[in-house]
């Protein structure tokens, strides 16, 4: 039971992260929100070595400081030791850092239930390298070992959608339940 208990935390904190980043919307349908993280996924990791090298900035240059022409006009601020707000912004940038990676990994685990589908370089040639059908078909069609027929760009549609299609029932359970049963 504590196997589940840690499974649901873990899905409800990065159904939230993925809310408050804006890359979930409530409105769309669990198929969009699905392609919409596989279409992100790549930012996602991306954003992990910018807030890396952020925070090597601020441990190496510190915060830049606010322009002197820019006069303060509220005189009830606390200031804070500069090495209180570098550690803070760090502290901060660790814990994005942290649920960020946490997402990546949930993402990880789903995508590794489908990587014995035949087509399952679909998920890496549409969504992290941006191909078109038509480049997706020819590439498959290079890789195949029989000269049969080439693969038809409406086959790629089919089992892109299908990918998708089975990848939302993983990453958001609760959603789809909700579409396709209405509580």
């Amino acid at each position: 039971m504590k196997v589940n208990n840690e499974y649901k935390e873990i899905v409800s904190v990065v159904i939230t992260e993925l809310q408050k980043r804006n890359i979930i919307k409530n409105n769309y349908s669990t198929f969009k929100n699905t392609e919409q993280i596989l279409f992100d996924y790549p930012k996602l990791k991306e954003s992990i070595k910018d807030r890396k090298n952020q925070i090597k900035d601020y441990e190496e240059y510190g915060i830049p400081e606010k322009s002197k022409s820019i006069t303060s006009i509220s005189h009830n601020t606390l200031h804070q030791d500069k090495e209180d707000i570098i550690s803070d912004s760090i502290k901060g940038l660790q814990k994005d850092i942290y649920k960020t990676e946490v997402v990546i990994r949930f993402i990880d685990n789903v995508l590794k239930r489908f990587k014995d589908d035949p087509y399952y370089s679909l998920i890496n040639l549409y969504f992290f390298e941006h191909k078109t059908y038509e480049q997706i078909a020819s590439i498959l069609d290079n890789k195949k070992k029989t000269n049969d027929k080439p693969i038809a760009i409406s086959t790629i549609a089919t089992n892109k959608n299908r990918l998708v299609r089975e990848l939302q029932k993983y990453i958001f359970p609760n959603d789809y339940l909700y579409q396709l049963l209405g509580y």
